[in-house]
């Protein structure tokens, strides 16, 4: 099974940043912002795949394991609490229902549209995990061929599956999920992987890598929706990432308890993401109408801060228990299977 690499605070504090900001915008408040975060993580997750793959020690199918141990526990018993509840309490789902064939290409990653009309899953934030798989399932089918020039084979896969997306009709699910602009921030995170070590970035004085940093995160604020995402989501979310990468050494140094922190909320950024919608519609449906509290900038930042609670405590009690759970059944089918042999 691959393992893990090192952890890079600097990363986990923009898996934080990221899973803020997409919490943020479905709080409906204004300034309203907040897609890019997904921009963000799909960069990120181009960067950690490359460092997975460099000090992995597995093939393709310890790769493969590994992702899907710790992607698909959680995310399917999500999913499946979705389905439960749209079942048996419909009224407070909205447009989500209680389908089965969309539960089983949910659970499979297979992009669909729902009954809504709508390229979601069962559990709408989920569609970005469809993005996430196919990725992963790409960089195991290359490394079936070796590790040798990863991300060059990549590159051409990805844009490969945006050209093919355009054979398609507009508005079918090949053309809506294939001719995605998004799979480039895949290709601009590996980039990064290939570029942060040079030593004129290193030199960048880290007070200025610090600035670039803020500036293309507000910059990404000020013009998301102002043109294609690839260009004020997905450039800006590289660059941001290729300077917070030469920010590390400071990062490590400064041991403060606000950036432990930080590092914490990006620990359990998944469980955030696939938990705050829920969060978010609890105190907005139930928490906030029962006493009267009239939704303000105050309450959109109470709500926040409850989803990355949420967020935690998901991530100590459910996520971490069920990746492990997974990865020793994973283990004890390998082991069985090699006393067998």
């Amino acid at each position: 099974m691959a393992h893990a690499p090192e952890q890079n605070y600097s990363i986990q504090i923009l898996r934080a940043v990221a899973a803020s900001t997409v919490a943020w915008l479905h709080t409906w408040t204004l300034p309203l912002f907040g897609l890019f975060g997904v921009d963000l993580f799909f960069v990120i997750s181009g960067f950690v795949m490359c460092m997975v793959v460099e000090q992995g020690r597995g093939g393709p199918t310890a790769f493969l394991v590994d992702r899907l141990t710790r992607i698909v526990p959680l995310y399917w018993a999500v999913t499946t609490m979705v389905l439960l509840v749209a079942w048996r309490l419909p009224s407070v789902m909205g447009t989500t229902v209680a389908d089965l064939g969309n539960y089983v290409q949910s659970m499979l990653f297979i992009p669909h549209f729902r009954d809504d009309g709508q390229l979601f899953p069962v559990l709408m934030v989920g569609w970005s995990l469809n993005f996430e798989m196919l990725f992963y399932g790409l960089i195991a089918l290359v490394l079936a061929f070796g590790k040798v020039h990863l991300a060059s084979l990549m590159a051409v896969a990805l844009v490969s599956l945006y050209a093919i997306g355009a054979l398609f009709d507009e508005g079918t699910v090949g053309h809506e999920f294939l001719h995605n602009t998004l799979w480039f921030s895949f290709v601009l995170g590996m980039l990064c992987f290939h570029v942060y070590r040079h030593p004129l970035l290193q030199r960048t004085p880290k007070p200025l890598a610090l600035v670039l940093v803020l500036a293309c995160y507000f910059g990404m604020v000020g013009y998301e929706n102002q043109a294609d995402r690839f260009w004020v989501a997905g450039v800006p979310s590289f660059f941001m990432l290729l300077f917070a990468l030469q920010l590390e050494g400071p990062i490590r140094r400064a041991g403060s308890v606000i950036l432990r922190f930080i590092v914490h909320v990006g620990d359990s950024s998944y469980a955030t993401y696939l938990s705050h919608m829920f969060v978010i519609g609890f105190l907005e449906r139930v928490v906030y109408v029962r006493l009267g509290i009239q939704e303000n900038y105050a309450t959109s930042l109470f709500s926040l801060a409850c989803c990355l609670a949420a967020g935690s405590l998901i991530y100590r009690l459910v996520d971490r228990p069920l990746v492990r759970g997974a990865r020793r059944m994973v283990q004890r089918f390998h082991t069985l299977r090699t006393a067998a042999s």
